[in-house]
């Protein structure tokens, strides 16, 4: 009777931790990171009784935690993927938004420019037709800048935003090892294994994986190893914590955040390597839409600028004089690196849009007399062509410019995808020190650099970006529209205007800007291989509009398909570690029976040991 009793002790004590840890299971069924527990129950070793082994009852061996680790870290995967695209669509629909509202705005301004110089060309000498084309070049100055603006706050907004999600990493990280911690000490001193940390640390590893991409590597002493960057990275390595830092790029004027990590003692740049979670998405977004949607709009800018410009040079105002400048061409510097050793700085390097190196005439700026027009009409076409031709070369591009101290001349990098600039013979291009060339259109200036920099010193620029920051009309005077063409007269009679001095042509003349007119549909943009321009400048404003909508509709697509795998990996993990309300409902009844019967053994034995000591007494 006295092993009954033991049995029954036993019993008592196994059901009732039974009961405890499906009661647990039910207070925790929508606890988020949850995993279900579940009580191992075994025989206690048996006793000799005799020859024989009698059972001995039962005892609790330990508390079980459904889980899977591989399931955990498809679970990481899956909803790293899905943040990033939900963050990308999330701000690339507000750019679509901007775009959109601002889409007709852009189109109509400009259209309603071309259509002012169409108007003024049907007449020239209309005071009223001058002032509407100066009333709509300041019109279209302000719409641009407003368009600027936003797209400016949103890149503000962006860098702000990787800083939060920096802090927010970084503290979780924190979490996970203190938890590492807890949970190796709890483990050296007992032999329970502390089942509700493991899931509070899981739960922090996922919230990890919603912010960036991540690998984890479990070790059998229960701690955790966390790395990002496709593994490359260790942010989380036997418990020593890497902590990430936002700030700015090493080119610290073009305000760009971006993400480091300190490995040892050495600070290292991993922006490039994080392609998950909500700051791959903003990471993404930040390059591949934002950016190039102002590169794209600058471009297009850049070459309603300099084709303007360039063919109001062609003719005459109504003071006989050439043409100034319309808009205020580009005129930039480099921004040089924090990292740079030398003693040459980005404002040695001028990048501009020179069309005709060597030639000391630019588009007539207002102030110089007619002596300084070329020798010829036709030298002055030649500058003209030489200028389409260099405005068809423009590509959306950052630069990288890397001195190379072995040739002594700055190799051409594209910024974002850090690929070599090529020409057209897909040779990397190398432009000497102390000389100038143009490169993809644009003119790059380095007979400034008169001190030699340090090897691989890094300058960069951002030309497209920079002329949305300018834009901006120079022309404040309606009679300085210059409407009138060159003078026809053909003074050695041999049939060509080519080799005449340049001289205007009657005050009622409209060649000049009627071709300007012309400029809105004419081909001047996006050069195929055959040297021919692709597409009109309101074409160029329309590829961006459009590659924004791809953007867009193809992260759309992203995350309809990641969301669908996010969900089948929840439902795989709640199938497997969840808890089933149901499942628990029918063991609290299992267990509550088993529970009561231990104790009807227990009633029983005392039941007896009452009537064997009645026995003895009688």
């Amino acid at each position: 009777m006295a092993d009954m009793l033991t049995i029954a002790s036993l019993s008592l004590n196994t059901f009732k931790k039974a009961l405890e840890v499906t009661s647990h299971n039910v207070a925790n069924a929508s606890t988020e990171g949850y995993n279900m527990q579940r009580v191992i129950i075994q025989s206690s070793a048996p006793g000799n009784a005799g020859n024989n082994y009698q059972g001995s009852g039962s005892t609790v061996g330990g508390i079980e935690r459904i889980y899977s680790e591989a399931l955990q870290t498809q679970l990481y995967s899956s909803q790293t993927l899905k943040q990033r695209y939900e963050t990308q669509l999330d701000l690339s629909t507000q750019v679509e938004g901007i775009v959109a509202s601002n889409d007709e705005g852009v189109q109509e301004f400009l259209n309603r420019y071309l259509s002012s110089l169409q108007a003024l060309s049907d007449n020239p000498t209309s005071t009223t037709s001058r002032q509407q084309v100066l009333d709509e070049v300041g019109n279209l100055e302000s719409h641009i800048n407003n368009l600027t603006s936003v797209l400016g706050d949103t890149n503000y907004q962006t860098n702000n935003q990787v800083s939060d999600i920096i802090e927010e990493v970084n503290n979780r990280l924190q979490s996970v090892q203190e938890m590492n911690t807890q949970i190796d000490n709890v483990l050296k001193n007992t032999t329970n294994a502390p089942n509700d940390l493991m899931d509070q640390r899981d739960q922090a590893i996922l919230e990890i994986s919603q912010y960036m991409d991540i690998k984890t590597y479990y070790h059998d002493n229960g701690s955790v190893d966390i790395y990002a960057g496709n593994g490359q990275v260790p942010l989380l390595s036997s418990n020593t914590l890497m902590q990430l830092e936002a700030s700015r790029s090493e080119f610290q004027d073009e305000n760009r955040t971006e993400v480091y990590a300190y490995i040892g003692d050495q600070k290292q740049l991993i922006s490039d390597k994080i392609v998950g979670g909500e700051l791959g998405g903003v990471l993404d977004f930040r390059d591949n839409m934002l950016g190039k949607a102002q590169n794209d709009l600058g471009l297009t800018l850049n070459g309603m600028v300099a084709s303007m410009n360039w063919q109001h040079y062609q003719g005459y105002d109504a003071n006989g004089d050439a043409g100034g400048n319309i808009f205020a061409p580009l005129s930039t510097n480099a921004i040089d690196s924090v990292k740079n050793t030398g003693t040459v700085y980005g404002t040695d390097i001028s990048v501009s849009f020179n069309p005709n190196p060597g030639v000391s005439e630019p588009p007539y700026d207002g102030s110089s007399a007619l002596a300084s027009q070329p020798a010829t009409y036709g030298d002055k076409q030649t500058y003209l062509d030489n200028a389409n031709t260099e405005v068809g070369n423009f590509e959306p591009r950052e630069y990288k410019l890397m001195y190379n101290q072995g040739t002594d001349s700055f190799d051409f990098f594209d910024y974002i995808t850090k690929q070599a600039v090529v020409d057209s013979s897909g040779n990397p291009i190398s432009v000497a020190r102390g000389s100038s060339a143009n490169v993809e259109g644009l003119y790059f200036d380095f007979t400034g650099v008169t001190n030699v920099p340090a090897d691989e010193d890094s300058f960069l620029v951002k030309p497209h970006k920079q002329i949305l920051e300018d834009f901006a009309k120079v022309i404040t005077e309606q009679e300085k529209f210059a409407t009138r063409g060159q003078s026809p007269i053909d003074s050695n009679s041999d049939g060509s205007l080519d080799d005449e001095v340049p001289a205007a042509a009657a005050k009622g003349d409209n060649v000049n800007i009627a071709n300007m007119a012309g400029l809105q549909s004419a081909k001047l943009l996006f050069a195929g291989a055959d040297g021919k321009a692709t597409e009109s400048l309101l074409g160029g404003y329309s590829k961006m509009a459009v590659n924004v909508g791809m953007y867009v509709r193809g992260t759309d697509i992203q995350y309809t398909a990641q969301s669908n795998v996010y969900d089948v990996m929840v439902a795989q993990r709640e199938s497997y570690s969840g808890v089933s309300l149901d499942e628990e409902a029918a063991n609290l009844v299992k267990y509550q029976q088993a529970y009561q019967a231990s104790a009807q053994i227990v009633s029983t034995v005392q039941e007896l040991f009452q009537t064997l000591l009645g026995i003895s007494r009688a």
